[in-house]
């Protein structure tokens, strides 16, 4: 059980210390061909009898790493021979392992330039000391000479992935597996730098092997040292050759034109008319894409799924849309097929601009979510043929922040999202259930929203001993902590807190199989902050408890979220937590409030928003077939 699970954190529940653990942290952003790797293979896994090796590496990494290369540089003052051999052993393995499971501490190391062979470096020239000071020359020379071999196999493996990363096409991805032999054949090559490889670990083994037997005296001399360090460096070579042979082929212009030609014969086959474009921060496709993956599978044109980064490709659901990786500029191009009729972004990406540029397709924002936050009306929607908007409250918005639109830009089409959500508290089953689903921070400071660091423990904390007889969700937002580590430590705290409070308490992680709308599903309160979570829960018609951690007074605060009138505010000091707790959980006073407010937002639809974005759909892509043929010169030579 980690924290990224769903952790049932009550009385019964004595294993919760595992919900403190490293992998509280967000993921480290690495290199796209990393997480290609990571995406398709998935992550390496170690040998049974060393899963006490893989929880430590997870856990302890620096720590323990550096009381073995201090333990290795104690050795060399010492002369201890065969003790720092086993830490160098020891050393190597436990690197090997805490790369195998992408731990943390690793990936950042290699992001600062101390990759797996630099690591290896390291603990060569400590053995290589400890040699040298026992007064074992030509075994310093052996071991030299395979360490360097071992490091020019590595460094060869990461060069053939730069080489080979800069010529891939585009590739399928298939979230219901199994991978296309295309994509499974570039992971190969590419994983091959993602962490230390087997052909160095079992090298490594042989050079330790080979030290032992020499610097101990069991076969002394020179012409012993030969004979195991030849044949290591001759395999180092070979292996790194095999290697680069291998990925020639495979990125060779042959190999590329013949892949790219097949992708793109799959594409005309399919004729696809729309085409989901997803770029945004690493791993977003957890809650930008997977919401809109169920309504998108549900129109009647042919479409695909176009992800520009590769950390987006493991999160995202199983679907019926074919998904293609196309992480260069060549590769959207390449994409863009003349059936493609209409493009559907989900966020504001910087890399929007490599399809907004094709100006015969309709380009339409649907956003990942509605709220009064001010991401929820930004100027560059302008850039947008179509901006298809939950209710009137978000055209709204856009006017009332001085963004201006045609109405014909608009289109209001609910929240597909949120159709099978139960209405009303039917079904929910005792005790009453308390929802904190808390924002994340945001890139700006402007747009932190978020309660967490500021109101979350202590509001927690109240509500645990006010109402000790509620259970309590914790759900925070999976991107909590990319800015503020704050974020991550009120995480730890509630999360803590919660495990050792009585009741059935619940804490949903960022990899848990249970959804936010499940989550909806079995509260009969949500306490959130400004974010479209309290949008959608609007649709439940259930109580509201928005936070106000930036202690504005309630006219400001109405006029900035002028959504949240039918909502209960929790002021940053807690003072009227337990009233309006009680209220919500009772009388309910708001209630006809927010049922007016359900249609301002969600809008007024009658067939419901899957129908209302169905027929959408057809209609935009009906103009954009006229558009299309309207266009005499694209001002482009067709290749």
């Amino acid at each position: 059980m980690t924290d990224e699970e769903t952790v049932e954190v009550g009385e019964a529940d004595t294993d919760h210390s595992s919900a403190l653990g490293a992998n509280a942290s967000q993921a480290v952003r690495m290199g796209n061909s990393f997480e290609f790797a990571r995406a398709v293979l998935g992550s390496p896994s170690t040998p049974a009898w060393l899963g006490w090796l893989d929880t430590l590496a997870t856990r302890a990494f620096l720590p323990v790493t550096g009381v073995l290369w201090l333990g290795l540089v104690v050795c060399v003052l010492g002369g201890w021979l065969l003790p720092g051999i086993v830490l160098f052993l020891l050393a190597g393995l436990f690197d090997w392992v805490a790369s195998r499971r992408f731990v943390r501490e690793t990936l950042l190391l290699r992001r600062l330039g101390v990759a797996p062979h630099v690591r290896l470096a390291i603990r060569a020239i400590l053995l290589c000391a400890l040699l040298a000071a026992t007064g074992h020359g030509p075994v310093v020379v052996g071991t030299a000479s395979v360490a360097l071999s071992l490091m020019l196999l590595e460094v060869v493996q990461w060069a053939c992935t730069a080489w080979l990363a800069s010529r891939q096409p585009a590739l399928a991805y298939n979230p219901n597996g199994p991978q296309p032999d295309a994509s499974v054949a570039y992971a190969r090559a590419y994983a091959k730098s993602s962490y230390t490889s087997a052909e160095t670990i079992v090298l490594g083994a042989l050079l330790v092997a080979g030290v032992a037997v020499t610097a101990t005296g069991i076969l002394g001399g020179a012409l012993a040292v030969v004979v195991w360090a030849v044949p290591l460096c001759v395999a180092a070579v070979v292996f790194a050759a095999r290697h680069a042979l291998s990925v020639r082929r495979l990125g060779s212009d042959a190999a590329v034109k013949r892949l790219q030609q097949a992708l793109q014969a799959d594409l005309d086959a399919l004729a696809p008319v729309n085409v989901v474009y997803m770029s945004a921060d690493a791993g977003q496709s957890l809650y930008i894409l997977n919401q809109w993956v169920p309504a998108l599978e549900r129109l009647p044109q042919p479409g695909f799924v176009m992800v520009r980064e590769a950390s987006h490709l493991a999160p995202i659901m199983p679907t019926t849309l074919p998904v293609l990786y196309a992480p260069s500029t060549r590769h959207v191009e390449e994409l863009c097929r003349p059936s493609l009729l209409v493009a559907y972004y989900l966020a504001n990406a910087g890399k929007n601009v490599h399809l907004l540029r094709e100006a015969r397709i309709r380009h339409v924002f649907l956003n990942h979510g509605d709220s009064d936050k001010s991401t929820s009306a930004n100027p560059v929607a302008r850039v947008y043929d179509g901006v298809w908007v939950a209710g009137q409250a978000a055209i709204d918005r856009y006017e009332a922040a001085g963004i201006s639109m045609p109405a014909s830009q608009y289109a209001i089409i609910g929240r597909p999202q949120v159709e099978s959500l139960r209405v009303g508290t039917d079904g929910n089953t005792e005790p009453p259930t308390i929802l904190y689903a808390p924002t994340f921070e945001g890139y700006y400071e402007e747009s932190n929203y978020s309660s967490l660091e500021r109101m979350g423990p202590q509001m927690v904390r109240q509500i645990l001993d006010t109402h000790p007889e509620a259970r309590i969700i914790f759900k925070p937002h999976p991107a909590s902590g990319v800015q503020r580590p704050g974020m991550i430590q009120a995480r730890l705290d509630i999360v803590a807190m919660l495990a050792a409070a009585p009741g059935n308490h619940l804490y949903v992680g960022p990899d848990s199989a249970l959804t936010l709308y499940e989550c909806f599903d079995q509260a009969h309160v949500l306490i959130s902050d400004i974010s479209s979570v309290v949008t959608d829960f609007l649709y439940t018609e259930r109580p509201l408890l928005t936070s106000n951690p930036r202690r504005l007074d309630r006219e400001t605060y109405l006029q900035t979220f002028p959504t949240q009138a039918a909502s209960y505010i929790v002021e940053r000091d807690l003072d009227n937590l337990a009233a309006v707790l009680a209220d919500a959980l009772g009388p309910d006073s708001l209630r006809a409030q927010r049922l007016e407010m359900k249609k301002y937002v969600l809008g007024d639809l009658p067939a419901g928003p899957t129908a209302a974005f169905v027929a959408e759909a057809g209609r935009i892509a009906a103009e954009a077939a006229g558009h299309a043929a309207s266009i005499v010169n694209e001002f482009r030579v067709k290749a």
